[in-house]
């Protein structure tokens, strides 16, 4: 009797045994098989900001010629004596600037859904990219939005000032609108505080973006 319920004890061992590693193989061929589709997800997302990195450095050295030439729109002014208005006109053409950055986030909205960009924890890489989606893309978007309202409601822009800013009657009408408080407060507005800020924060946006280009580089060799 004893001898019986020995061996259907080590049988019972043995089909437990066999059942958990039949499970724990199980469990390290799914995770195998996420974990190339994550790499997949990873090259995809650097795909993604690679473009947008691009994309965004070209913003940011459009805007900047922009906020530049406002500066000097507004050192003209505040200069009467010395102003130009024929160099005023050309200068403000370059103030013009429609360059606004939205990220594409296909790809990591796609690995976040499929669950898969956190299934092994959130560990570095994934809350520094969640950083550039779930934070700077959003300010970005939110940022670029407000940038392009207020340009094209504004009443200092080159359009404002007559389809020929360069005719007599035109330049007349328009050298009281430059001179006006309505005007120089727009313009300070718009350089000073909307544009400045949308820089910065592009900037601060482009580095993260670059940090985790080389994170993802790391990590996919590793992968």
């Amino acid at each position: 009797m004893k001898n019986i319920l020995a061996r259907g004890g080590v049988e019972f061992l043995a089909v437990l045994l066999g059942i958990t590693l039949s499970f724990s193989v199980d469990e390290w061929k799914q995770d195998k098989e996420i974990e190339k589709r994550l790499k997949s997800d990873y090259i995809n997302i650097q795909k993604d900001l690679k473009k947008d990195i691009l994309l965004l450095e070209n913003v940011i050295s459009s805007q900047q010629k922009s906020f530049d030439s406002g500066l000097e729109a507004l050192k003209m002014i505040k200069n009467k004596e010395k102003f130009v208005y024929e160099e005023f006109i050309n200068n403000l053409e370059n103030v013009w600037n429609s360059a606004t950055f939205f990220g594409t986030s296909s790809a990591y909205n796609a690995s976040v859904s499929s669950g898969r960009l956190t299934y092994f924890g959130n560990d570095e890489i994934t809350n520094e990219i969640g950083m550039i989606y779930g934070h700077f893309y959003s300010r970005m978007d939110l940022n670029g939005e407000q940038l392009d309202s207020f340009w094209y409601t504004s009443n200092f822009g080159i359009k404002y000032l007559g389809s020929d800013p360069l005719d007599p009657e035109e330049k007349r009408v328009n050298l009281i609108k430059i001179f006006s408080n309505d005007y120089l407060g727009s313009l300070q507005t718009f350089v000073d505080e909307i544009q400045r800020f949308y820089i910065i924060k592009a900037k601060n946006a482009l580095n993260q973006m670059n940090k985790v280009d080389l994170l993802l580089d790391e990590k996919i060799k590793k992968l």
